[in-house]
């Protein structure tokens, strides 16, 4: 057996409303990564409280953003863990979010690993005109699966295979079998099997997570479960959305700071994976009070810019793409990414990059040291020139609580009023993003928001 001993969930500071994507539509909230996020940025913001003493990354998306390129290679230079680790990354269907969760779980079992890292993160947009059709939303989720006892105990995980996709991509064009049949010969079949050897009394609750759950509910019941007491209703799905492979693994967080006792999830995807857990420490965060805190997207227009579309794809519109050098950020990722700064040997004081000299006492030693990613704005700009969404871009200047100087930009500054407005004196936090808005080539770099 295994435990999870510890998770963290990333989401965009930006929500949209259905009635947003259609005046027409209800009052569902879908989460919205903002120009400078993606899947890394996501999953680095989840994970990068937990990456310590890790032995083993799974990366699980169906967006991805990199090809012929480790996801989980990519993240865990990023989190400075050690190169050498074992790197693996899964996809194909929305269920690689479990399927990493029991691969994981397998190799603690095993005894091949000690603390086994999996993120989850996805970031998709529907087509323009057709976003209520696809129950789209962006986040991230991280767990530590140990051999240490923790949380909530992975008593079982088991997965049951299914020859029938209700719906799936075939040479880019969007295949659907007829509805009547391969929800049957598909889901319902799939859920069939899997009830047979699952006994409803040993089970404190059940949830499902998969497109077509409702159907369910008449098999479940006929297996001897109560759906009042022991069903888990997806109230997730109408405040951030179907956020893909991460939705499984986000309700098995939200189970454990329910306090669930013992659940079962059954993740359906082409197939099912069925998890088993017990919960054995109570938790007191919550996804539903964390996302209650966005920010809405209020107009369909920002919607589209924070897409890049609209205006992004008209004739007079020319796209920039900024330099950026790979040796460099090779070169100087301890500082860029990675926050290790230098501290003069003689007086003490900290350099964001490194001097020939102190400027306050001339002394030439210097040491390493670990830069804050918090600080207090020493001073700022706003930029109207340079290329932006949503100008102006800002500019700040921060010292960090741990000494060192850094300029960087604001970020999620979507609506720069006096609640977002940044000034002299003010804290803010460091966040990891996409440089620049630069889409040419991975290039990412610390922005800042207010805390």
């Amino acid at each position: 057996m295994s435990y999870i001993t510890s998770y963290n969930t990333a989401f965009p500071q930006f929500i949209i409303a259905d009635k947003v994507l259609h005046p027409k539509a209800g009052e569902n909230t879908r989460t919205v990564a903002y120009t400078d996020e993606d899947i890394m940025t996501l999953a680095y913001a989840a994970a990068c409280k937990l990456s310590s003493n890790i032995d083993a990354i799974l990366f699980a998306t169906t967006t991805p953003i990199f090809k012929e390129r480790y996801h989980a290679s990519y993240l865990a230079d990023l989190l400075n863990i050690p190169e050498g680790i074992t790197a693996l990354d899964l996809g194909t269907t929305t269920r690689c979010g479990t399927d990493a969760l029991m691969l994981a779980n397998h190799w603690v079992d095993s005894g091949a690993y000690n603390n086994v890292l999996v993120v989850a993160a996805d970031v998709e947009f529907p087509a323009i005109g057709k976003e209520l059709l696809t129950s789209f939303g962006h986040a991230a989720v991280a767990l530590i699966v140990s051999k240490e006892k923790g949380l909530a105990e992975v008593s079982d995980i088991s997965s049951y295979s299914a020859a029938i996709a209700e719906e799936f991509q075939y040479k880019k064009n969007i295949i659907q079998y007829d509805a009547r049949f391969a929800r049957t010969a598909g889901f319902k079949d799939n859920i069939k099997l899997i009830l047979k050897s699952m006994n409803a009394d040993s089970i404190d609750s059940i949830m499902l997570n998969g497109n077509y759950s409702k159907l369910a509910h008449g098999m479940m019941k006929k297996a001897g479960f109560d759906m009042e007491k022991q069903f888990i209703s997806n109230d997730l799905i109408t405040r951030i959305g179907n956020t893909g492979s991460t939705h499984a693994l986000l309700r098995i967080v939200q189970a454990i700071q329910d306090d669930r006792g013992s659940f079962a999830l059954i993740d359906y995807a082409n197939g099912s994976n069925v998890i088993n857990i017990c919960v054995t420490k109570s938790d007191t965060k919550s996804i539903v009070e964390e996302v209650q805190h966005k920010t809405l997207i209020n107009h369909y227009q920002d919607f589209l810019a924070v897409r890049k579309r609209g205006k992004f794809e008209s004739l007079g519109y020319e796209k920039l793409d900024l330099f950026s050098s790979e040796m460099m950020q090779e070169r100087e990722k301890n500082q860029f990414i990675h926050l290790k700064g230098f501290e003069c040997e003689s007086c003490n004081t900290v350099y964001f990059l490194k001097a020939a000299r102190c400027n306050k006492c001339k002394a030439t030693s210097f040491k390493e040291k670990q830069l804050s990613r918090r600080g207090t704005i020493y001073s700022l700009t706003a930029e109207f020139y340079f290329p932006n969404t949503f100008p102006p871009t800002n500019m700040i200047i921060i010292d960090l609580e741990t000494g060192g100087r850094l300029t960087v930009q604001q970020t999620d500054d979507m609506y720069q009023n006096e609640k977002s407005k940044l000034k002299i004196g003010d804290k803010v936090g460091l966040v990891l993003r996409k440089m620049m808005e630069n889409d040419a080539k991975p290039n990412y770099f610390w922005k800042c928001v207010k805390v």
